[in-house]
């Protein structure tokens, strides 16, 4: 992002201007919010081109194209007007980096999140040709990596699949290395031309280069019509779809359903994108905005739990680097008993940037002599820097908080581990549950009923939200909103930058940690039900009945999937409410279940750990002997899972062969695994680091008390103790 400059409108229509987001032939693209707040990202024709027809007809055929698309991985039109001057389109912010730029900063992605990535890919397109048109110019630049998945963006010379090219005399349609033989031809096109750009652009995302390689553009348009695609870096599992993608003849390209199938194995797209699949990775330097007004009040007294730093720090930063904490401004609330939460700014600055994980919404604050305001950047960004993406599984690190749904990887530095106290907070009660990291936030839930939204960098509170009785549940994010099931019976929807409530959902029973996607929040509770809830509206969609308590749910493709206490798992259709199936054990199904590779794995309280198939609900492979805690941990084809018995099993995803054991001082945690360590906290006061692929202890950090579930972000520990602490810790 860059600052505005002096030549850049201060609104557009009736939207107000705040940053630019990127520049190109046809127009600028501004970072811009609604007259509520809202954000959105506006196009604007250059002036100097608003007069030239074919401009004019090209723009008109992309808010046409942009509003006939509909579908979950295409950045939705907000408003548009073609008769202004200049004509400008206006569609949902994507908070997240491009993959261009993700892929410059962070190297080829593993191979789950490029399955992920594709299948995503593919579901966009089929939304794309079911509209009738073409898109004619997917590359990585046009994909934006959002907090739950990429979006496909830039309909600007797409095309009427049954019509001809709109284009002018010397004007080329199309990215080089990306177009299709057809394509650099001049000959008609079709939906092959979308496949070909789509074998490409995984290529890329795998290897870090085109299958066409780089140099001038002639050269590159040469290679794509005559020379075959390089592909010797390409996986084997995944060279023979890319090879037929990347065909010269448009016949012989595989259709999308086909792609779809060979990526995710039947599952759907949508599953492999939980909230939090993309961490604080891709934040471009902070920008100070200077022209919106402030749309809060004046700043306050702080809160008066205050964080409890440890040593003077030595600060490790190079020269003018910017804090962490200092990127983003946020607000405080407090709820006391069931008196709505009154706003309440804290000190903070204006800034603007992609936000790298679960997005908090924008807002303004005032800034104090204690946070001063930051100054444009220039500087530039890491050659190389850490990023959490999102693979297909149950949740395997860091922040997926009660998700359940995704194992996460860090992708290293090598930097070593200092394992030094970042800050302490104290709360008033315990936190037991896993804390999520969103964005420049972490949020702990505590038994004595609070939430905290606590600042990563410093451990300052923002704000807190009291509810009416203890919280057992994890935070859980999405879209800028904290869903947090109470033992009070309700379901909380909360601003994650306000702490404002946005709405409260009453059950009949304790409510445990939520799921969401695709605009439905997840819950079970005490009352015997599963509940679907509208995420925005917090109405009822559906409730599932269980024969006891109902307990955390996790999602994958279509389906939902829950343990209850009356001993079975059930896997429930997202949609309907209907269920698909149940699968009986001799004990109470408490944790939550976890997903990989068309499997789900669950713990039960008859002491077994159980593999079943996700799709029919068949056992697949038991391991009994196990103390059950939480539900297990799945990352590198391996199923991690602890208990009250102190210790830690590590067993073969697919044949549930046990490869190795760890056992503790103390009863163990849920385990977070990021890369090859795998974290674990122990009521022996102690957190653990593990070798993922021996079991071997690489170190342990002592804590004041006893340490439960632990996430990590960006290199840093997060977890709470028996005595009312909530530590963070750099690990890496």
């Amino acid at each position: 992002m860059e600052a505005l400059g002096p030549n850049d409108p201060p609104t557009v229509g009736s939207y107000r201007l705040a940053a630019v987001l990127g520049s190109g032939g046809m127009g600028r693209v501004y970072l811009a919010f609604s007259p509520s707040g809202r954000r959105v990202a506006i196009k604007v024709i250059r002036p100097d081109l608003v007069q030239e027809t074919h401009i004019r007809q090209r723009f008109a055929r992309e808010v046409a194209a942009s509003r006939a698309v509909s579908g979950f991985f295409a950045a939705p039109v907000i408003d548009a007007d073609l008769d202004a001057d200049p004509p400008w389109l206006a569609t949902a912010f994507i908070p997240g980096p491009s993959l261009n730029a993700a892929i410059h900063d962070a190297g080829p992605l593993p191979m789950a999140s490029v399955r992920a990535l594709g299948a995503a890919l593919a579901e966009a397109l089929t939304a794309v040709h079911a509209a009738g048109l073409i898109h004619r110019d997917l590359k990585p630049a046009n994909v934006l990596l959002a907090p739950d998945g990429p979006r496909l963006i830039d309909f600007g010379i797409s095309s009427l699949a049954d019509s001809g090219t709109l284009t002018h005399a010397g004007a080329m349609m199309g990215s080089p290395g990306f177009m299709s033989p057809e394509q650099v031809q001049g000959k008609p096109v079709g939906p092959p031309t979308d496949i070909f750009a789509f074998g490409a652009v995984l290529a890329f995302t795998v290897t870090g280069t085109g299958p066409f390689g780089v140099g001038s553009v002639p050269a590159m348009l040469y290679r794509s019509v005559h020379a075959p695609p390089e592909l010797a870096q390409v996986p084997d599992e995944l060279r023979p779809l890319l090879a037929a993608c990347l065909s010269k003849d448009p016949a012989r390209r595989p259709d999308l359903a086909t792609i779809l199938r060979e990526l995710t194995g039947g599952q759907g797209a949508a599953d492999m994108f939980p909230p939090g699949w993309l961490a604080a990775a891709f934040a471009q330097a902070p920008i100070t905005i200077e022209t919106p007004p402030p749309l809060m009040g004046p700043t306050p007294a702080p809160l008066g739990t205050t964080p409890i730093p440890p040593n003077p720090p030595t600060d490790s930063r190079p020269p003018g680097a910017t804090p962490s904490g200092a990127r983003g401004s946020a607000d405080m609330a407090t709820r006391e008993q069931s008196i709505s939460p009154t706003p309440i700014p804290v000190a903070g600055e204006p800034t603007v940037r992609q936000e790298p994980a679960e997005p908090a919404p924008f807002s303004w604050a005032r800034t104090t002599p204690e946070e001063p305001p930051l100054q444009p950047s220039r500087q530039p960004r890491p050659s190389r820097r850490r990023l959490l993406i999102g693979a297909i599984g149950a949740v395997g690190a860091a922040g997926a908080a009660a998700a359940g749904t995704t194992a996460w990887l860090l992708l290293d530095d090598d930097a070593p581990a200092s394992r030094t106290l970042r800050w302490k907070f104290r709360t008033v009660g315990t936190t037991f549950s896993r804390p999520r990291v969103a964005g420049d936030f972490v949020y702990v839930s505590s038994n004595d009923g609070t939430l905290y939204a606590l600042r990563t960098s410093t451990g300052a509170a923002a704000w807190k939200y009291r509810t009416n009785a203890a919280l057992g549940s994890a935070p859980f994010t999405l879209g800028g909103v904290v869903y947090l099931g109470a033992d009070d019976t309700n379901l909380y929807a909360i601003d994650a930058v306000t702490g404002q409530q946005r709405w409260a959902y009453q059950t009949g029973g304790i409510v445990h940690t939520a799921v969401g996607g695709g605009g439905v929040v997840y819950v079970g509770s005490a009352d015997f039900h599963l509940y679907a809830v509208d995420a925005v509206a917090g109405t009822l969609r559906w409730k599932f009945p269980t024969e006891n308590d109902t307990h955390s749910p996790t999602m994958a493709g279509e389906t939902v999937y829950v343990g209850s206490s009356d001993t079975n798992l059930y896997a429930v259709d997202a949609s309907s409410g209907e269920q698909r199936w149940k699968f009986p054990t001799s004990g109470a199904v408490s944790g939550i279940p976890g997903v990989m590779g068309g499997m789900v794995y669950f713990g039960s309280g008859d002491g077994t750990l159980y593999a079943v198939d996700a799709g029919s609900g068949n056992k697949a492979w038991t391991f009994g002997g196990v103390s059950v805690g939480a539900g297990p941990t799945i990352a590198n084809g391996v199923v991690y899972m602890g208990g009250n018995d102190r210790t830690l099993h590590a067993l073969r995803a697919t044949s549930g062969e046990k490869l190795w054991t760890f056992r503790a001082a103390g009863d163990v945690s849920a385990p977070t695994v990021v890369g090859n360590t795998v974290y674990l906290g122990s009521s022996d006061a102690n957190l653990y680091a593990i070798d993922a692929a021996t079991g071997a202890q690489r170190w342990a950090y002592p804590a004041s008390s006893g340490v439960h579930t632990v996430a990590v972000a960006d290199g840093i520990a997060y977890f709470g103790t028996d005595d009312n602490e909530l530590y963070a810790v750099r690990v890496g």
